[in-house]
């Protein structure tokens, strides 16, 4: 169940400016939120596209400009680097207690 918590509001499915305010806690709660918006940032920030051959109405000119409209500008690289981190080492905390004082 908490997996499927985190995944919804993660990122992938929602955006995390159009979550209800209610569960916008959630949003902080999710491993595949930092995940999502720590591989979107490296693959978007210092990218630029060419607009010359576009056959469309709408061209996005940079990677910065996605990365505004997604809604992923309020965090960097290295705070879901450190995110990531902080979830591994709590996993790792709670397995441990698990190991250590639950008996068969």
């Amino acid at each position: 169940m908490a997996l499927e918590v985190s995944r919804l509001f993660g990122g992938f499915f929602l955006s995390p400016a159009n979550l209800p305010k209610y569960f916008s806690w959630l949003d902080a709660l999710s491993y595949a939120k930092y995940t999502y918006v720590g591989v979107s940032l490296n693959e978007l920030q210092g990218l630029t596209l060419s607009c010359a051959d576009a056959s469309t109405s709408t061209c996005i000119p940079n990677g910065e400009t996605t990365i505004k409209q997604l809604g992923l500008d309020y965090i960097n690289i290295g705070g879901c680097i450190g995110a990531l981190l902080a979830f591994i080492i709590f996993c790792r905390f709670i397995a441990y207690l698990g190991v250590r004082f639950l008996k068969n």
